[in-house]
């Protein structure tokens, strides 16, 4: 009787996370919290139905570690809370990092700041609130040294276009 009601919740926890799996991908981590709080399934049947997905193939947390990090840099977070939410979703700090490693050698923290001051910090930046986009730059948990060299760039660039405007005298005058 007791092996019959293991065996059932195993087959329980197995569909469930198949369930799970068939909307979006998970790490494992995430799955079982899942499988166990939400499904109010055993630990155990869990612990073995994240061993079958992972068997499968269904269940990688290197490749969901990538694709998510790649998904929150595409939203201009930095590196470190990209490694926080993955550390979050259940990924090992080892596998959190080596993903915002690999996607950081594609573009650079520099790059995703100037973007994001590109978008969303031009005019305070233009207005001369300079401290002001530094504080927020460091709220978001991108590294002094990287916004320098962002605001740097972002200076550098402007400031021809900004003494062209200056320089520009219309003849009518």
């Amino acid at each position: 009787m007791l092996f019959e009601q293991e065996d059932q919740a195993y087959r329980q926890a197995v569909q469930k996370a198949m369930d799970y799996l068939s909307v979006r991908d998970h790490a494992s981590g995430e799955l079982y919290d899942k499988l166990c709080k939400k499904a109010e399934l055993p630990p155990e049947a869990a612990a073995a139905a994240i061993a079958r997905c992972v068997e499968l193939g269904l269940l990688n947390d290197a490749v969901f570690a990538q694709r998510r990090a790649k998904y929150l840099l595409a939203r201009k977070k930095s590196p470190a809370q990209i490694r926080t939410h993955l550390q979050e979703k259940g990924i090992d700090r080892q596998t959190a990092n080596q993903a915002v490693e690999e996607l950081f050698e594609e573009q650079s923290p520099v790059q995703t700041i100037y973007e994001l001051i590109q978008k969303s910090y031009a005019r305070k930046l233009l207005a001369g609130k300079k401290q002001a986009v530094i504080a927020a730059m460091a709220r978001r948990g991108f590294s002094f040294g990287d916004v320098k060299q962002a605001i740097a760039q972002f200076e550098e660039e402007h400031a021809v276009e900004d003494t062209w405007q200056e320089e520009w005298q219309p003849d009518w005058e």
